[in-house]
């Protein structure tokens, strides 16, 4: 049986900026899942499988983290 090489590469979603390039992943983040990747938490936003050239194009969202600010009404 042969293993063909599947390659993975992630995006941001919206400027669609390259991040990052895998090769044969054992596992695969799902839409919703959140990974940690350059200093920073992410949120995967879809997932695309082109089996035409073994390749899965992952699209995530940084996940901002929210800050309360105390805004002061004088």
């Amino acid at each position: 049986m042969s293993k063909e090489v599947v390659k993975v590469i992630l995006w941001e979603e919206n400027q669609k900026d390259f991040i990052r390039k895998f090769y044969d992943l054992q596992f695969i983040p799902r839409i919703g899942e959140e990974v940690y990747l350059k200093k920073e938490k992410w949120r995967v936003t879809r997932v695309e499988h082109d089996l035409e050239v073994s390749e899965i194009n992952i699209y995530i969202e940084v996940i901002k983290k929210m800050k309360q600010e105390k805004s002061s009404n004088s």
